[in-house]
């Protein structure tokens, strides 16, 4: 199984590319691509790519992110109608919706495969913990933090309905603006969250659940003992009534 990571050289923050790195402990046959901004990612040369995957990134690095992927803007649309897995994390998402909105005026077009847009304000810096809910019935806790300059909203008109629907639901902490509870989207095979973390390692049963979802030999989070551990101490923690949640 392969799974492509793109512009690690610039999508680098908050330790999000241990993501993938944590996947290919858990399953050791997994084989793990580079594709930097002047490539064309592979998963669209033909190429069997089992996931994609992009991380955080700079403000400036989402619009060279942008500029390089536009020109394969529809065929990468078609590869995610088709089930392409993608996973994308942090503020990478912004990317893919059709503008993200700048306090300044200097609105930046994104690809329009997502309907959303972002709205940035550098002068305040959302930080907070979070925990909530991932699976059709809602029974499998997931915790992670939140740290941006941007919320997230639908395009008028737009919506969670048949085609795309919550990834998580918020049972401390905002979705992806403040007053609803739904945290990122599910999209066919496309994982999009502005939860950190990162969020498979604070996460085993999450982890455990997307390898299977994506057809890994070895399912079994690493290092399981010592994950749980933390994880439940974490789920506990960030249930403490008392327990101040946004800094």
């Amino acid at each position: 199984m392969k799974i492509e990571i793109l512009f690690a050289e610039i999508a680098n923050l908050y330790a999000d590319l241990q993501n993938i790195e944590y996947l290919k402990r858990c399953d050791p046959s997994i084989e793990i691509i580079h594709t930097d901004l002047h490539t064309k990612p592979q998963f669209l040369c033909g190429e069997d790519i089992k996931l994609v995957y992009v991380g955080t990134t700079t403000e400036k690095g989402q619009e060279l992110i942008i500029g390089s992927l536009m020109p394969y803007r529809d065929e990468i649309l078609a590869k995610i109608e088709a089930g392409q897995f993608m996973l994308l994390t942090g503020n990478a998402s912004e990317m893919f919706g059709s503008v993200i909105k700048c306090e300044d005026g200097h609105d930046i077009k994104g690809l329009g495969i997502l309907p959303t847009y972002a709205v940035r304000d550098m002068m305040h810096r959302y930080n907070t913990l979070w925990i909530g809910q991932y699976g059709d019935d809602r029974n499998m806790d997931v915790v992670g933090f939140k740290s941006q300059f941007t919320q997230c909203f639908f395009d008028e008109g737009a919506g969670y309905g048949d085609k795309l629907r919550p990834l998580f639901v918020a049972e401390r902490g905002e979705g992806l603006h403040p007053g609803i509870k739904e945290e990122g989207i599910r999209w066919n095979n496309l994982f999009m969250t502005y939860l950190l973390g990162p969020l498979f390692i604070v996460n085993p049963l999450f982890t455990e659940a997307f390898l299977k979802e994506i057809g890994a030999e070895c399912t079994e989070p690493a290092y399981k003992e010592a994950s749980m551990r933390s994880f439940l101490k974490r789920c506990k923690e960030f249930r403490e009534p008392e327990r101040g949640f946004t800094y």
